[in-house]
């Protein structure tokens, strides 16, 4: 999904695809292992996000569409995990 992610026909904001490149370098540098465990933290500083708000507006968005699978956890030390989906 992330090959077409600013095709023609994506809801996704252009601030949300400028801003959350975070993902798909995390699934990269990961080998493209199918879960990734992040912080809050260390995607807010990948995407460039400053507000907590963003972030959450911006995660939620992509769970809705299907490009990612959210399990948060409100542990800052285990991290939440995101499953990039096919």
């Amino acid at each position: 999904p992330w090959s077409n992610i600013g095709g023609t026909h994506c809801n996704i904001a252009p601030e949300y695809m400028v801003n959350f490149s975070g993902i798909p370098t995390l699934w990269q540098k990961s080998g493209y292992q199918q879960q990734l465990k992040v912080s809050r933290k260390q995607l807010m500083t990948g995407a460039r996000f400053r507000s907590i708000t963003t972030y959450h507006k911006c995660i939620s968005h992509l769970n809705n569409l299907n490009y990612i699978s959210y399990q948060p956890t409100y542990d800052s030390y285990e991290g939440s995990t995101i499953q990039v989906l096919p």
